[in-house]
């Protein structure tokens, strides 16, 4: 897929029958609608459509809304909003008591919110990528022709699958493509951050091969003149970590209107970011735009002197000598891991397949070593005497779980210093002789076991495990600050 040209027109069934309703698109709940820059005094947005509803709570801050732990709305439906981005969310139950939820997202650039420094964002690069990916898989069935009638249609992805169901809602053609674990990938031009860091080229580009795994469902419904529309959402793995939402506007068996809604929280480019709050931002046709132009813009709020050309104003840069436009600071301290000599935090090595200790949705594993990756931080705690270990990727600590006598899993859960399942001794390990990459075991103070990893990546222990011979690789660890594995690792 990387070469092969993808053409961008559509495949729709042209069929006659009685009868059939629309595939609406989503309802509108806010007004004004999302993707607005805003500039007026005391700015807020309206929540609509909903007058039917008894109770509507609603978060400003990017986080989830929770019925039974957010704020209500308020009588008259306004929410107010603050400088910069603005990610508003609700959530509400409808007649089946079915918890809905709805997202917007707003720039607001009111006099006193124009110095609001804001990183580039790479979900046009998801939708750049997404696009041809979709068409490239819609192709591969039936060799890029229309069906003759109903029926079912299924072709492998690069790996994976996605299957196309065509049947008839009356006068309506409705075609299902389903996606399951379907990975393809795309060639998109990013920025060339290394030879034209300041953007003083906006034609300075390199081409970037993005591979993403779908999971999900695309409907698009049609009548018999290809007028409709095309609707439903696609989770997103592989480079990027998110979502996409279709809303195109089918117009002569074609896009002809719409766009696509794109939201992460990992990305593939390293100067760029996910929108804030993992917002789901619309992307225009036909040429992928950010839609109200209220996503950032090279150089867009940059105050005073840029002496690194990163973006970011020397006075609001952490790390002003050294371009770092993410101003990533991983321990905290003020000064930005670009140029932090001694960051704090630390990377846990195992000899065992070199791989380091990871942290993802509560459980641990190692996989390959990345010091830029927040799950792959940990900073050393005081647990009561004890050595604890806080992720900084979701100030998780390291824990374990598991029966009486083992065996134990290593996990992640909220740090509570007192409890000896987050308790580790950091021991000097010599068994099989002394290596001084790896010169350290975790000794967990709940249970005699120490942490272990194998060829299955997992982390756990069984009982009295510390000084198995023939397998002392496995718990040798190295534990080694900022990630610096050229560096001497700790040691008690």
């Amino acid at each position: 897929m990387r070469s092969r040209h993808v053409s961008s027109s559509f495949m729709f069934l042209w069929l006659a029958a009685c009868g059939g309703e629309r595939l609406d698109l989503p309802q509108d709940h806010f007004d004004p609608p999302t993707g607005t820059v805003l500039d007026m005094v005391d700015p807020s947005v309206t929540v609509i459509n909903l007058d039917r509803i008894d109770e509507i709570c609603f978060t400003s801050d990017g986080s989830e809304p929770d019925l039974n732990d957010c704020q209500p709305l308020g009588a008259e439906n306004q929410i107010g909003l603050g400088c910069g981005f603005n990610v508003v969310q609700i959530a509400w139950l409808d007649r089946d008591d079915e918890l809905q939820t709805d997202s917007a997202n707003y720039q607001v650039t009111t006099p006193g919110c124009e110095n609001e420094p804001v990183p580039l964002w790479a979900n046009d690069e998801l939708v750049k990528a997404f696009v041809p990916i979709k068409d490239e898989m819609q192709c591969r069935m039936n060799n890029c022709e229309n069906p003759g009638g109903t029926g079912n249609w299924n072709t492998a992805c690069d790996s994976g699958s996605v299957a196309w169901k065509v049947t008839l809602n009356g006068l309506r053609a409705i075609s299902e493509f389903t996606y399951t674990d379907c990975e393809g990938t795309a060639t998109v031009p990013v920025h060339d951050y290394v030879n034209d860091p300041d953007w003083a080229d906006d034609t300075a580009t390199v081409d970037l091969d993005i591979t993403l795994v779908l999971n999900g469902k695309i409907t698009q419904d049609t009548d018999f003149s290809g007028n409709g529309n095309e609707g439903g959402t696609v989770d997103i793995t592989g480079d990027f970590l998110g979502q996409v939402e279709s809303r195109i506007e089918i117009v002569d068996k074609d896009r002809g209107g719409g766009g696509f809604l794109a939201g992460c929280t990992e990305d593939p480019v390293d100067e760029e970011v996910c929108a804030p709050g993992g917002a789901m931002i619309l992307y225009d046709f036909p040429d992928w735009t950010c839609h109200g132009g209220i996503c950032p813009e090279p150089g867009q709020f940059i105050t005073g002197d840029d002496g690194d050309g990163d973006g970011v104003g020397d006075e609001e840069d952490n790390c002003p000598d050294v371009a770092n436009p993410l101003q990533e600071d991983a321990d905290d301290d003020g000064l930005g891991d670009a140029c932090d000599d001694e960051p704090d935090f630390h990377l846990l090595k195992f000899k065992s397949g070199g791989n380091c200790l990871h942290a993802s949705g509560g459980t641990v594993s190692t996989v390959g070593c990345d010091r830029g990756d927040s799950n792959q931080r940990w900073k050393l705690v005081d647990h009561d005497g004890h050595s604890g270990f806080q992720n900084l990727g979701d100030d998780s600590c390291l824990s374990q779980s598991g029966g009486l006598i083992g065996p134990w899993t290593a996990n992640t859960e909220a740090c509570n210093s007192g409890k000896g399942e987050q308790q580790w001794d950091i021991e000097n390990y010599d068994q099989g002789g002394l290596d001084a990459a790896y010169p350290v075991r975790l000794h967990n103070v709940a249970d005699n076991f120490c942490a272990y990893t194998d060829f299955s990546n997992n982390v756990y222990g069984t009982a009295g495990n510390c000084g198995l011979a023939g397998t002392q690789d496995g718990r040798k660890v190295g534990i080694y600050p900022g990630g610096d594995f050229d560096a001497t690792p700790y040691s008690p």
